[in-house]
């Protein structure tokens, strides 16, 4: 026999499973309430990974708070918890939290003499060479379905697609030669005892606020970078303007459409999500750089840009000095009575006979070499 609920009182409404009732005075209505419930909730949620959204819907979120509040809870006996209750708790989830954290260590601590650096190196070959592998056949797609180089002959294409496969099939070798040697790649541990779903953890972390930085910044270069369009008439530095406007917007809204992300969908050695390492720029930001092939490669070019730049210091001439400044060969300063100024003159003729006299600063005397 079916159950039916008993009628809510007059005034009284259901929300999410909880009773709700205005507040004596209240004008808010229960529509108002519920609205302003859906935004609040909805606002919070998307700060939670967009924290910008709180400030720019601060207007929104204060307006629905200020609604909400107009109401109260209705079931029977209902009673809000205290500060001093709310204190208990907050405090009785540190203590979980800690005992979590140190059975965490504990763990790691005990991992920490199974380390094989050779197994974690491996590891990591492993996952650049399954990206790669990826990549290759994404290629090989491409040009299978014309959407890579369309304009190129056909005795072209068939070539790179010879190649191509030939790269996919000592790729996939590789591949399965090091999944043999790995095994499960969630079970190495770094020299700290971390598994890489420990790592993720903190990683997605330092993602969320390099995130956060990287807006708020691009976004204040944006709005200076437009205000200095506006402002300037010189073509040239309004097409240079121009230029980094549209860099600092695309970066933006790079960054805007990443979606909330889950630890799972982190690089384990890096603050980057996955899905933006690949070997293509743009649309990845290129390949992790523990990955030891892409790691060598990098080294090699700091030692070619440092070899570079040394040979340049070597082979850099020290700057000419500046011609030094013309002085004057003797000062007689203002303001001195005449006859010590005459006896100066008369003592300096015999030291320089050729020389000019001239005004100088505040009044002075000044004797110069004669012009010739």
């Amino acid at each position: 026999m079916a159950t039916t609920s008993a009628p809510l009182p007059e005034g009284v409404i259901k929300v999410d499973g909880m009773l709700w009732k205005p507040k004596p005075g209240a004008t808010a209505t229960a529509e108002e309430f519920t609205a302003a419930r859906t935004s609040f909730r909805e606002i919070n949620r998307d700060g939670r990974w967009n924290p910008w959204v709180l400030d720019e819907r601060r207007a929104e979120l204060d307006e629905a708070m200020a609604i909400m509040d107009q109401w109260t809870r209705a079931e029977p006996g209902h009673r809000r918890l205290t500060m001093k209750q709310m204190e208990a708790r907050w405090e009785r989830e540190d203590r979980r939290l800690e005992r979590e954290r140190a059975a965490a260590d504990k763990q790691r601590e005990a991992r920490k003499k199974h380390y094989d650096p050779e197994r974690a190196q491996a590891r990591l070959s492993l996952l650049e060479d399954q990206s790669f592998f990826e990549h290759l056949q994404t290629e090989l797609v491409a040009f299978r379905d014309g959407s890579r180089s369309p304009g190129m002959e056909s005795i072209k294409r068939q070539k790179e697609m010879a190649e191509l496969e030939t790269k996919i099939e000592s790729a996939q070798k590789s591949v399965k030669r090091l999944e043999a040697e790995v095994g499960d790649p969630e079970e190495v541990i770094d020299e700290n005892g971390w598994l890489p779903s420990e790592r993720r953890d903190d990683l997605l972390l330092q993602y969320k606020y390099d995130r956060e930085f990287a807006v708020r910044d691009l976004r204040k270069q944006l709005a200076e970078l437009q205000s200095a369009y506006k402002a300037s008439k010189d073509r040239k530095e309004r097409s240079d303007l121009r230029s980094k406007i549209s860099i600092s917007q695309r970066k933006i809204d790079d960054l805007l459409a990443v979606p909330e992300l889950a630890a799972e969908q982190m690089c384990s050695e890096c603050a980057t999500p996955m899905f933006k390492h690949g070997w293509v720029t743009p649309p990845y930001d290129g390949p992790c750089p523990a990955w030891p092939g892409w790691a060598k490669q990098i080294q090699r070019a700091r030692e070619i840009l440092r070899t570079a730049a040394e040979a340049n210091k070597r082979d850099k001439k020290p700057p000419v000095p500046p011609p030094p400044k013309p002085e004057p060969l003797a000062i007689i300063p203002s303001g001195l009575p005449i006859a010590e100024i005459t006896a100066r003159l008369t003592e300096l003729q015999k030291q320089f006979p050729d020389a000019e006299v001239r005004r100088g600063r505040a009044n002075r005397w000044e004797l110069w070499p004669a012009k010739r």
